[in-house]
């Protein structure tokens, strides 16, 4: 069962006349090894929602008869000992088990000396006696060898992760050391998933990381998905180390940015409104350092000196920010830059039900369509002033009239086809039937800028 009495060949004390006796000793936890788990109302050993996360484990030392795992009943259910952080094994996996308040607790997976996130075999494991002694050769040839292990076919051992590992950058650790660093806080998944809460030096940064590659060691932009929280240092600085097929260092980039057919990138825009600054080096400055040679001269060089620069990166195939309910704000006390390798759209579903509109409204004092650091740039024509000026041209021109030999006279079109020379239709007349209807087109019923006033 879980905690229990026990005693070793190798532990005694002198009895009566000298004869030596074996010494009860109490074991708090006692090894074992997780048989059924309770995942869900599906799983087979369900029995109520107080029974989610227990598991039906067989300890390797025991005062009680063996079962095997068929055989084992409630007595042999063991609930999770931390309330909330809960590690939830598998079948198979090494457990340690202990009894306390008369409540039986488990705690595990345990790690072993393979050191494997993924998957770590239980050292003291026994087979079912059915397997090991007495079962026929039928029997044993239905039964895999993880089957005999007590492991279930659900859990995917194909693939196994190395262990997360943390390495020292010149650039952002504290001190001389150069085989040292500070070691971090790790939760790390079975398949490639995991949460790092650590530091460089005494500047703090969380990572969390998604479909990992099972060879890499850290968190990297290969990942799956990937959320960094850093505090000091440039994103290039926290995850360099990569390298393509053809062995070239891969640097983080936005994506738009790495297209290599187009000359609009956010870099771009972001260096002419800064003052040719790098949109990558955010987290560092440039400070001048003084190197003195061995034949005593002196070699001024650039390096980056780490600044607080608190930034937050969600790096994936796609990201998707939904609110059920109300609005989204997005603000920036400088600037936010917006970019897309294909269409940027805007859509607006029709309004609200109260005033049943929809609109988009961009407020600015100067609005650019284009990039004015790098194209040359045009004054957008205001539509209600441009309607006024051209109404007042045309009703102008109706209004005109010639001296002829039988007076005044209005002065008329010329006939409308190629060709066609004839008088036509009285000017005045034909302004107002076929320009004035086109000039009262050229105004847009849905989209408004704003005046210069």
């Amino acid at each position: 069962m879980g905690s229990l009495f026990t005693t070793n060949e190798d532990l005694t004390a002198k009895g009566n006349l000298g004869k030596p006796i074996s010494v009860p000793y109490y074991l708090q936890f006692v090894p074992g090894y997780c048989a059924e788990v309770v995942h869900s109302e599906q799983s087979l050993r369900y029995n109520g929602p107080n029974s989610i996360n227990t598991i039906i484990a067989l300890p390797h030392a025991t005062d009680k008869v063996y079962k095997t795992r068929a055989s084992a009943g409630e007595e042999y259910r063991y609930y999770p000992l931390l309330r909330t952080m809960n590690d939830v094994p598998s079948k198979g996996d090494p457990v340690l088990l202990c009894t306390i308040g008369k409540i039986k607790y488990y705690l595990g997976p345990l790690n072993t000396d393979n050191n494997n996130a993924t998957w770590n075999d239980d050292p003291s494991f026994r087979p079912d006696p059915l397997f090991s002694f007495g079962g026929s050769d039928d029997t044993l040839g239905k039964v895999s060898p993880r089957g005999i292990r007590g492991e279930g076919p659900n859990f995917n051992r194909d693939v196994t992760y190395d262990r997360m590992a943390k390495r020292r950058k010149e650039e952002l650790d504290y001190g001389n050391a150069i085989f040292e660093t500070t070691g971090d806080t790790l939760i790390e998944g079975r398949h490639g998933n995991s949460l790092r809460i650590g530091s460089r030096s005494n500047n703090p940064y969380m990572f969390i990381s998604n479909k990992r590659n099972p060879s890499n060691k850290f968190e990297s932009i290969s990942d799956g998905s990937l959320i960094s929280i850093t505090s000091n240092g440039t994103l290039r600085q926290h995850f360099d180390g990569l390298v393509d097929d053809d062995n070239n260092d891969v640097e983080f980039g936005l994506s738009v940015d790495s297209l290599t057919n187009s000359s609009n990138t956010i870099g771009d825009v972001f260096t002419d409104l800064n003052g040719g600054s790098d949109i990558y080096l955010y987290g560092s400055e440039f400070q001048d350092k003084e190197v003195v040679n061995e034949d005593g001269t002196v070699t001024v060089s650039t390096i980056q000196k780490g600044i607080d620069g608190n930034q937050i990166l969600f790096h994936s195939d796609r990201i998707t920010l939904n609110s059920k309910l109300d609005d989204i704000f997005v603000s920036s006390i400088k600037d936010i830059h917006i970019g897309a390798g294909r269409h940027l759209t805007f859509t607006t579903a029709g309004g609200d039900e109260v005033n049943n509109t929809d609109s988009v409204i961009f407020q600015t004092s100067n609005f650019n369509i284009g990039n004015p650091s790098r194209k040359d740039m045009q004054q957008m024509v205001l539509g209600n002033d441009l309607f006024d000026v051209l109404q007042t041209i045309v009703e102008f021109m109706g209004r005109l009239q010639v001296l002829t030999s039988l007076g005044i006279q209005t002065p008329l079109t010329v006939g409308k086809f190629a060709g066609d020379i004839s008088p036509g239709e009285p000017l005045a007349v034909a302004i107002q039937n076929e320009i004035i209807p086109i000039i009262e087109t050229m105004l847009s019923a849905k989209h408004n800028i704003e005046s210069n006033t």
